[in-house]
């Protein structure tokens, strides 16, 4: 059983289909994430040290999150649009010095995305992660498509059969 973060989105409410989906077989921390609170990362990555996840899951502005806990944890990440930056408050903006990058990190890009340009989050990441791109897929990953991409990869050795 896996211990998964996920990370709602900033328009996005916690819990859902997609958070009841992974609750099946893993055991799921899906905190309400209020992203205008100056302290919500520190807050998040001080918990995220004694959750321990295996998988941080973020979604846009949980994506964002997500990259940057993984990041001072290295834990892998599952990015869903992740956003590119975080200046919402006056002045505020978090840019985390990575250490040696040394855990996984998938991204799933809806080409049709018409709030994170799925072009600047491909050009941020070339090489750098294993890109995903769902064409005719705007902003939200439906929850069909975002079953299909936990199973196929993330659980490769869940669709394998061993002999």
């Amino acid at each position: 059983m896996k211990k998964i973060l996920y990370l709602h989105g900033l328009e996005s409410q916690q819990g859902g289909k997609k958070e009841a989906f992974l609750s099946l077989n893993n055991f799921v921390w899906a905190p309400e994430v209020d992203y205008y609170k100056k302290d919500a990362l520190w807050n998040l990555i001080q918990k995220v040290e004694k959750f321990k996840p295996d998988l941080i899951i973020g979604s846009s502005m949980g994506g964002y999150f997500a990259e940057n806990i993984a990041k001072m944890t290295n834990i892998e990440v599952l990015l869903l649009n992740p956003a590119h930056s975080w200046d919402v408050q006056e002045g505020y903006y978090i840019r985390v010095r990575s250490r040696k990058i040394g855990y996984k990190r998938t991204i799933v890009l809806g080409l049709q995305d018409d709030i994170v340009d799925p072009l600047i989050t491909k050009k941020m990441f070339n090489g750098r992660a294993n890109i995903i791109e769902l064409e005719g897929i705007g902003h939200r990953i439906p929850f069909l498509n975002f079953v299909d991409i936990y199973n196929k990869y993330l659980l490769n050795e869940v669709t394998t059969n061993p002999k």
